[in-house]
């Protein structure tokens, strides 16, 4: 018998691809009558989509719902942080994205520390940071 998160994923899945985009999760919650801003959803749909693939599989689906035994999940909350720095999208983090996240939180940093910061966590020498040496240098 499926759960009722099992059921959830089932009727957000319009096309049956196994997968829900952040179209169907949107439109399945604005149906049910969630209020929320369209930026929390979709904030909401990249901490679930663990793979960073633009699509959230049952499994994934399940693992933020808390249903499934969670190794993954510290991955994804990973992943979101990571995205969370590297506005562009590019998949790095460069010291402009660097500063402008510490500028969010209030704090300032000098293009001299800013670039020193990289230089810490950027082992392959690339001038940013890549995911890899993120997770080391903020989890590891």
């Amino acid at each position: 018998m499926a759960t009722s998160y099992e059921q959830f994923f089932r009727d957000a899945d319009k096309d049956n691809s196994g997968f829900l985009t952040l179209d169907e999760l949107t439109d399945i919650l604005r149906k049910r009558g969630y209020k929320d801003s369209d930026t929390k959803i979709k904030s909401m749909f990249r901490a679930c989509d663990s793979s960073g693939d633009n699509k959230v599989s049952l499994d994934e689906y399940l693992k933020a719902m808390g249903q499934i035994p969670d190794k993954d999940h510290k991955a994804a909350a990973m992943r979101q942080c990571f995205r969370d720095f590297d506005v562009n999208g590019d998949g790095t983090i460069d010291a402009k994205e660097l500063d402008a996240v510490f500028k969010s939180m209030g704090k300032t940093f000098s293009e001299a520390e800013l670039k020193r910061m990289i230089e810490l966590s950027d082992k392959d020498k690339s001038g940013t940071i890549n995911y890899e040496e993120f997770v080391e240098k903020v989890f590891g």
